[in-house]
């Protein structure tokens, strides 16, 4: 079992962000936040249990304060849920990681600190409407270290409007000097709704999808040269610190999310709660699981599938013949797969790499560029 928690709070939006937040909670709401959540766990308790890796996510999970990290580590202590927890990750803005926060979470015993640093370029910064400086990153940085944390992550995005390709270079060998031992490099989305999607339809210029892709694939020798390896899509690490929690949904394992807007996917059954904080609150308080946006069942065979398909982002690569073990559903599939990896192995899409007694497959370089065709022809 792995544990996301969605923490729905931010100061501002940043011009991009699709996620779910609210910017005008009060300190009252915050502080009754982890509260909710650990009452949803107790509300869903009897289908889940002990948990390896928790996820806490945003919004900006740094606005629960010092008081609400050790309201919520107290709470999930008190369900033993962190005694086999072997990662606690919480993503953090750098402009709220200040020394109190970091202690405390430090002592709730998170051990792993993703910061969304975007870029190194104030003037880009401002316009995605971050609340933050490139000096802020690299401050944040170094007093979580003080504060005794050594796994640290950040977040780039590639492809910015006002970012040429050797700012874009530099900034990768910036986020090099900070010493992290993960990075996490995703091409900028326009998603709408969002005041970037607004700008763009007013005219402003973004780079188009192929100088994204360029900008990724610009990526990768120069992070491979700092001691990186590419161990999904999107995601790099120095060796042995690739993200456990994101690892285990990758390979198909189980999750349970709280908050709302936040997905589960336990056994073959799927959902995803409604994206709304007061009908989340109303819900708990009266003994309710929360309302949800969406929910549905897989039959065996679609949720082996699934399960399996997500599995060809990872740069470990996947086995047909293994998944088919697993989930039986899969074993009528398997020589049809073979004979497509082969195919795609031929123009140059996928490669073979062999792994004890079932070799796997997994996708090169060009693959990765395509992935997304790969995955709906496996589906």
């Amino acid at each position: 079992m792995h544990l996301y928690l969605h923490v729905p709070f931010c100061e501002s939006k940043c011009d991009y962000c699709a996620f779910y937040s609210v910017t005008n909670a009060d300190a009252a709401a915050r502080a009754a936040y982890p509260g909710l959540a650990l009452r949803e766990w107790d509300l869903l308790g009897a289908e889940s249990g002990p948990i390896e890796t928790l996820y806490t996510g945003g919004g900006t999970p740094g606005l629960l304060g010092t008081a609400g990290v050790r309201s919520l580590a107290d709470g999930l202590r008190a369900r033993g849920l962190l005694a086999d927890a072997a990662e606690w990750t919480v993503e953090l803005n750098p402009a709220s990681a200040g020394a109190p926060l970091l202690a405390a979470l430090r002592a709730a015993g998170v051990n792993r600190l993703s910061f969304g640093a975007q870029c190194f370029d104030d003037a880009v910064l401002r316009r995605l409407g971050r609340r933050h400086t490139a000096a802020a990153t690299r401050q944040a940085l170094a007093r979580a270290r003080r504060a005794g944390f050594d796994n640290l992550g950040i977040d780039l995005i590639a492809g910015l409007p006002g970012v040429t390709p050797s700012g874009w270079r530099e900034t990768l060998r910036q986020a090099l000097d900070l010493g992290c031992t993960h990075l996490s490099v995703y091409g900028l989305g326009v998603e709408p709704g969002t005041l970037l999607h607004a700008a763009v339809r007013a005219g402003l210029a973004v780079p188009d999808a192929d100088e994204q892709m360029d900008a990724l694939a610009a990526a990768e020798p120069l992070l491979a040269a700092g001691g990186f390896a590419r161990y999904e899509i999107s995601n790099y690490a120095r060796p042995g610190m690739a993200c456990r929690h994101n690892l285990a949904v990758w390979r198909g394992e189980d999750y349970l999310g709280l908050g709302p807007a936040a997905a589960s996917r336990l056994g073959r059954r799927r959902w995803t709660n409604l994206a709304d904080l007061p009908a989340y609150a109303a819900a708990v308080q009266a003994g309710r699981v929360p309302p949800r946006a969406a929910e549905d069942e897989l039959d065996a065979a679609a949720d082996a599938l699934e399960r399996f398909v997500f599995g060809v982002r990872l740069g470990e690569g996947i086995s047909p013949a293994a998944a088919a073990r697993a989930w039986p559903a899969l074993a009528t599939r398997v020589a049809d797969w073979e004979a497509r990896f082969a195919r795609l192995a031929s123009q140059g899409i996928a490669e073979s790499v062999p792994v004890g007694a079932d070799p796997r497959w997994r996708l090169t370089t060009r693959g990765r560029e395509v992935a997304d065709a790969v995955i709906r022809e496996l589906l």
